[in-house]
């Protein structure tokens, strides 16, 4: 029970985070994974502990959604998940740690990343690159609520409309996985520690998201996601170049 009791505290940590800022929790997520599952489950699981956080905390900001955005947002990830679907069917699973730790580091870093996400404009590219890169590195949560802080003001729409389009992203994510042969019953007591964790989380982080400003969080929240993000890449290229090795010696 170590691993659901542990999954269970780090969903609820990382939901609450998110429920607060809109994002952060579900990177945090995806770099503690692998820790936990093989590689080809990571996003899988991912998706569905995010749906339950997304969905739990929609629940309860259900009317604050900005809708205008949202059809914009479904084409693009209809669009997103064809493109990238061929990547997906193509790359050995054992790189996807790897991927995901690069993809954040690069996103966290270099500010040439930084100034290409700040012009983007229309929801329609952001669901094709949400819902695609989503099927890669499991959380490219700063996609999406970087144009909605550019585009909203109020707090409450943006953590509501961030929370249904990351609930459509994650079914997404469930979905595809689901229908290339995925199987979920192997991991149904994580799977459900996570979904208790997530929902715990989310109404424990709507109860705190007025009381605490973004600002504390950032600083702290890009410290915590390089220090996951170089343990996994590091762990992960150590596991790559095992095989060669023992391959090399015999």
């Amino acid at each position: 029970m170590v691993n659901e009791i542990s999954l269970f505290v780090i969903t609820l940590l990382t939901s609450t985070l998110a429920g607060i800022c809109a994002m952060g929790g579900g990177m945090i997520l995806v770099l503690i994974l692998p820790f936990f599952v093989p590689a080809a489950a990571i996003i899988p699981l991912h998706g569905l502990a995010q749906l339950a956080s997304n969905s739990s905390r929609l629940v309860m900001c259900f009317t604050a959604i900005h809708w205008p955005f949202v059809s914009q947002f479904i084409l693009g990830a209809f669009i997103g998940t064809a493109l990238f679907s061929t990547f997906l069917l193509n790359i050995s699973s054992q790189y996807l740690p790897l991927f995901i730790s690069s993809y954040l580091l690069i996103s966290l870093w270099v500010k040439a990343i930084d100034r290409w996400l700040s012009k983007l404009k229309s929801f329609y590219v952001v669901g094709v690159q949400q819902a695609g890169f989503g099927l890669l590195v499991g959380a490219p949560e700063p996609i999406t609520v970087t144009l909605l802080y550019k585009k909203l003001t109020d707090k409450d729409e943006i953590i509501a409309t961030a929370s249904l389009l990351m609930a459509i992203t994650n079914l997404n994510k469930v979905l595809v996985f689901t229908l290339i042969g995925f199987q979920f019953s192997p991991y149904w007591p994580l799977i459900l520690a996570c979904i208790c964790g997530a929902t715990l989380g989310s109404i424990l982080g709507s109860k705190l998201r007025n009381k605490i400003s973004n600002q504390h969080f950032m600083p702290l929240l890009k410290i915590i996601l390089t220090v996951l993000a170089l343990t996994t890449a590091i762990r992960s290229a150590a596991n790559l170049i095992k095989p060669s090795t023992l391959r090399k010696n015999e």
